[in-house]
């Protein structure tokens, strides 16, 4: 589902100098000035799902759920800060992050589900999660808050990253760390860019699952030179598709998440040795999935590999 974006609401003109001065304190509050007679103010974004999370301080004791954001919060020094992680972490991280993420506690598996108690027994300020854990809920009931991260799109992944920043108090380092992947990523893409053609490319995630429109995969597939079929065959942002679909759309590259299925299964779909794809020899496996299927720091090894793979003299 997409988004919510927060919308402040402007102030009526009928409202009295005191109710205006009061929404005055409330919005300095909420962009981190000090608040009246001392009191701290409070941390809140809106997250991927459009969910409000408050947050009295900065968190100091984390728990992370999803690799992707494991990486941010290593990115924004935050590993003595983790108090557990799922299994998830040390399992699929990518290097450089996965010997980052050695020995740290666990709080037993993300999926289909958590255990509500071993996160709560960590005591943690803040779950940092993505959709489709379950068991979310039962720890807001124990008032532990919950940034649900879902980007969709390589912009979305910045923006995750300021989230992640702002309620730990390191928004300074998160806004680097943007600028900072902002700038490689559209160095790649720039180079991307200029090559004269722009081939379909078709990514099976595996039983032909692929990344639809709006999703960080998608823009990514776009800024590496590419266009996603997966975008035109449905509105769904992970869909399923038929082969007959792929075969119709004949595309010039198929790709495979090596981690799911293998080239030479892929070769063995019907249809699929009519492509103009295997064709040319362009049916391919993705050297390392992890650095394009997270949206996270990964997104840079992630943006190179497909470069490398739509458009192989764009990097030399």
């Amino acid at each position: 589902m997409p988004p919510l974006h927060h919308r402040v609401q402007r102030a009526q003109k009928r409202l009295s100098a005191l109710v205006i001065s009061a929404a005055v304190l409330i919005g300095a509050a909420a962009c981190g000035a000090p608040a009246a007679h001392g009191a701290p103010p409070k941390l809140q974004v809106r997250d991927d799902l459009g969910r409000v999370v408050t947050l009295k301080h900065p968190a100091r004791r984390l728990v992370v759920l999803q690799p992707s954001g494991f990486e941010i919060a290593d990115a924004l020094g935050l590993r003595k800060d983790i108090v557990g992680v799922s299994t998830a972490i040390p399992t699929y991280t990518p290097a450089p992050w996965k010997a980052a993420a050695a020995g740290l506690p666990s709080v037993g598996t993300a999926y289909p589900g958590i255990s509500v108690e071993q996160v709560a027994a960590r005591r943690p300020d803040l779950v940092i999660a993505t959709t489709g854990i379950g068991g979310l809920k039962g720890l807001e009931a124990l008032h532990i808050p919950v940034l649900i991260l879902n980007p969709q799109s390589v912009a979305g992944v910045y923006r995750d990253i300021r989230l992640v920043g702002t309620l730990t108090g390191t928004a300074g380092k998160a806004a680097a760390v943007v600028r900072r992947l902002q700038s490689q990523m559209q160095a790649l893409a720039a180079k991307a860019q200029r090559r004269p053609t722009r081939p379909v490319v078709f990514y099976d995630l595996g039983d032909l699952y692929t990344a639809g429109p709006h999703t960080f995969l998608s823009s990514l597939i776009q800024m590496a030179g590419g266009v996603n079929l997966g975008a035109r065959l449905s509105h769904a942002q992970y869909p399923q598709v038929a082969a007959e679909q792929v075969v119709a759309s004949n595309p010039a590259i198929i790709l495979v998440d090596p981690n799911a299925t293998s080239v030479a299964k892929e070769k063995q779909i019907a249809g699929f040795s009519t492509t103009a794809a295997a064709r040319t020899g362009r049916i391919e496996a993705v050297p390392d999935s992890a650095y394009i299927n997270e949206p996270s720091l990964g997104l840079v090894q992630g943006l190179t590999e497909l470069i490398r793979l739509i458009h192989p003299h764009a990097l030399r």
